[in-house]
């Protein structure tokens, strides 16, 4: 079987993902598609990682602006993204304990979620322009010579797995450490989205070292979201039953 071409497979992963992103955006008004803002964190973050791979390019210096562009706006949706998944651990447990006061609540809260995405969603030129100054610089980069591109993403694998190994030795020394929980967290999804953007040029082992690095963000961020809901509990006064305030060791 004749090898991928390194230029083919990154332009159609680049393409994609620019018209993904742009085309996700406006769906975050929509209430009929409430993954919107899930679907369009992971492609911004699929993005970021391919940019991290072309940026080390001859000519590639420019991406690193507009990558950084592109997680500033990815940070402005962290908070919506945050109470949506909280908002959705609250409808689960208001089927086992619910009351007027705390359904009251929900409601108010589904409304201001609702209200962020569209301002979010209003920002469509914003983003539309970085987009087309990501596409401007990013694919006439593709052009470079298959080699140079192949080894480039081997590089930025390795610069990767590298990070991630080492902030999972440093989390295993202090798993009480919630700093590096949350740096681990972050290597594993560098590691797993740069894998995922180059698929078309890797073999087994890197699948296999991703879907590793995907375990380790899951579980971790199963651990986050549950910490994350207790302490926003507490600090928003959300008028939870007694029944769940006991459930989730908040009586008292």
């Amino acid at each position: 079987m004749k090898p991928a071409s390194p230029r083919r497979v990154l332009r159609q992963r680049l393409q994609l993902l620019l018209t993904h992103i742009g085309s996700t955006l406006p769906q975050l008004a929509d209430s009929a598609k409430p993954e919107a803002l899930h679907d369009l964190r992971i492609a911004l973050r699929q993005l970021r990682s391919l940019l991290r791979v072309l940026q080390a390019l001859p000519h590639g210096r420019p991406l690193r602006v507009l990558a950084r562009q592109l997680a500033a706006f990815t940070r402005e949706s962290n908070d919506w993204r945050d109470r949506e998944v909280r908002l959705q651990q609250l409808q689960q447990l208001a089927a086992q304990a619910d009351s007027a006061r705390f359904a009251a609540w929900r409601r108010h809260e589904a409304f201001a979620i609702g209200a962020g995405k569209l301002q979010l969603a209003r920002r469509q030129d914003e983003l539309d322009a970085l987009l087309a100054a990501i596409a401007h610089r990013g694919l006439p980069l593709l052009r470079a010579r298959p080699a140079r591109l192949q080894r480039r993403v081997r590089q930025a694998l390795r610069d990767s797995r590298r990070g991630y190994r080492r902030a999972r030795r440093q989390w295993r020394q202090r798993p009480d450490r919630a700093g590096r929980m949350h740096v681990l967290r972050l290597q594993a999804k560098r590691l797993r989205y740069q894998v995922e953007v180059c698929e078309g040029l890797l073999g087994k082992r890197w699948r296999r070292r991703a879907a590793r690095a995907r375990d380790d963000q899951q579980r971790l961020g199963e651990q986050r979201d549950r910490q994350l809901l207790l302490a926003s509990l507490r600090r928003d006064a959300v008028p939870l039953p007694a029944a769940l305030r006991r459930l989730l060791g908040l009586a008292g």
